[in-house]
């Protein structure tokens, strides 16, 4: 098992289940932000996975920590089979009321990250001839939500990011598709009052949230070799609540 995934944001939530679903198929590169204990429970998790599974601190918001670590991984591991971009935050707020840090912050993290990432990723993959890109997105990108016009933009960004660089990657052997969850059990929505989850629930045709193990399913089916004709796709994952 010589490939290797690279999963940004793998410390909690979907990119944690990321991180342990894909071990069992590919070693495993994830980078987290700010919580290294929770960086460390994930690895451990993952002690007894058929890939080896290492994680790098990163805030791929700033570009010079993508142009310190990026060369770094690709010294000592070669090119990835495959990456998925999956750190984001939401910082939601009326538009009116948000300031340009705040929108800065959204835009940044989500998508700008994903640039910084790919001008050091991308040539050396290109040169192997094969690979996939996963841009996790939301179906906040093609459904309106009050209070999430940074984020519904930049997740609608990558939409078109991944279409484009599907055109002009696809000659490279190297397929770029994007996964667009919709409401996910999370420690948030388990935060959630006993009513306004219960109404949350009710926007889903299936009534239920979906789990971060579901959207790690439909991630590694993304990149691995069973979609291998599949590319500048768009897969929605939510319970029909944008049917």
């Amino acid at each position: 098992m010589n490939n290797w995934v690279l999963v940004t944001g793998g410390s909690r939530g979907i990119g944690r289940a990321l991180v342990e679903a894909l071990a069992q198929r590919w070693n495993i590169v994830f980078t987290w932000r700010n919580d290294e204990q929770a960086s460390i429970e994930v690895a451990t998790s993952c002690s007894d996975s058929p890939g080896w599974v290492a994680g790098y601190q990163c805030d791929g918001s700033k570009q010079e920590d993508v142009d310190r670590l990026a060369p770094e991984l690709l010294a000592r591991y070669g090119a990835p089979y495959a990456v998925i971009h999956n750190a984001g935050v939401t910082l939601d707020g009326l538009h009116m009321q948000q300031n340009g840090d705040t929108w800065r912050q959204v835009i940044e993290t989500n998508l700008n990250a994903v640039f910084y990432w790919n001008k050091h990723l991308l040539p050396a993959m290109m040169s192997q001839g094969e690979g996939a890109l996963l841009l996790m997105s939301s179906v906040s990108a093609i459904k309106g939500n009050i209070g999430q016009t940074a984020y519904g933009a930049s997740k609608a960004a990558m939409v078109g990011l991944g279409r484009s660089l599907a055109q002009e990657l696809g000659r490279f052997g190297i397929r770029v598709n994007c996964l667009l969850p919709g409401i996910i059990d999370s420690d948030m929505t388990r935060n959630m009052p006993s009513e306004a989850l219960k109404a949350l629930r009710k926007q889903v045709p299936l009534r239920r949230l979906g789990t971060a193990q579901e959207v790690a399913a439909a991630a590694t089916f993304m990149i691995g070799a069973e979609s291998r004709y599949m590319t500048g796709q768009t897969l929605v994952l939510d319970g029909g609540l944008t049917a």
